[in-house]
């Protein structure tokens, strides 16, 4: 009850972001809508489903119509994020409720494009320095460099080497701490993070990792998901459900101060691991590697191409995380709705 008072007077002084729906996702099959990505250069937006859907990426229009799939032969554990960047969609197999994976999974995608077949494959296997996290948030900055944010209340940012290897399990490091309960995030064009949470989106300065501005989300069912709009100017705001609808909001600019929540959560399987990995030095297992008849390229082999081990989500643990996930946002859509009827 403390946290959920503290969120409400948190929420109360965040000035909430104007905001027009952009489009409608209509695709029956996209119900869980976990990831938005940008593709300017070919006017077209990228999204996945979450955990329990096959390799597969789903290619969307202005309007929110499905041009395509990308579909791939692999065998993700949970995929949370998706990310464009120059010709290249990363998907990120990278959620973990349980905290049980030893490491987790980006696969990328060159010259990536809607089409009628599975398509091949590469693939980067991470491990974090501090164990096994949960996370949904993939960030790829102008160097082409990659970031996983982690979720819960010790969330951090973790960078990926400037040169990841696809041989063996590559190191995060943790560069910055992160808000709590970062669902998606974005790189804008001019290099800083649009992190998006239950209820705001954060601004984070990339030398720093500080958060340098920040604005109130409106009231989604499920808030899961941001990008930019094709020119970089305003943000897309995403949610999970049938028909959901994509809010544009323009970027913060302001900088509210909060209160930091008095209370947290009993603790999860995301935010205090209850299992250490198994190996020492974990080894990409066969799951994500090109099964037979992909049409993988030469440089595909298994041992490139691998998914950390994973379990469904289920547990106590999880299901408590879950639902005050739900309050919150219920909470989030409240209070916004009073603040603009004042």
């Amino acid at each position: 009850m403390v946290m959920l008072a503290t969120l409400v007077g948190w929420l109360a002084v965040l000035p909430a972001a104007a905001e027009t729906i952009e489009f409608t996702i209509g695709d029956p099959r996209i119900t869980e809508s976990s990831g938005l990505a940008t593709d300017a250069a070919d006017s077209r937006y990228w999204t996945v489903n979450d955990s329990g859907d096959r390799g597969i990426a789903y290619a969307l229009d202005d309007h929110g119509n499905t041009e395509g799939t990308l579909e791939f032969r692999a065998q993700p554990v949970d995929v949370e994020a998706v990310a464009f960047h120059r010709g290249r969609l990363y998907v990120a197999d990278i959620g973990d409720n349980r905290a049980r994976r030893d490491f987790v999974t980006v696969y990328f995608f060159d010259e990536a494009a809607p089409g009628a077949g599975p398509v091949s494959y590469k693939a980067y296997d991470f491990s974090y320095p501090d164990g096994p996290q949960d996370a949904e948030t993939l960030l790829v900055d102008g160097d082409g460099r990659l970031f996983i944010v982690t979720k819960g209340t010790k969330a951090g940012i973790y960078a990926a080497p400037t040169d990841p290897s696809r041989q063996g399990v590559n190191t995060l490091e943790r560069v910055g701490d992160a808000p709590p309960f970062v669902t998606d995030g974005t790189v804008l064009p001019d290099g800083r993070y649009a992190l998006r949470t239950y209820v705001s989106v954060e601004i984070v300065d990339p030398a720093s990792y500080q958060v340098v501005s920040r604005a109130a989300t409106p009231a989604q069912r499920q808030g899961e998901s941001i990008t930019t709009t094709f020119d970089g100017g305003a943000l897309l705001l995403g949610s999970e459900g049938k028909r959901s609808k994509v809010l544009r909001v323009d970027v913060p600019t302001s900088l509210v101060e909060v209160p930091t929540p008095s209370a947290t959560p009993s603790p999860t399987p995301s935010d205090s691991p209850t299992a250490s990995p198994t190996t020492s030095s974990p080894t990409p297992t066969a799951k994500a590697s090109p099964t037979n008849g992909d049409p993988a390229d030469a440089e595909d082999e298994p041992t490139d191409n691998a998914a950390g081990g994973g379990s469904p989500l289920s547990g106590t643990g999880t299901i408590a995380a879950l639902g005050l996930a739900a309050v919150v946002a219920v909470v989030a859509g409240v209070v916004v709705v009073v603040i603009r009827k004042d």
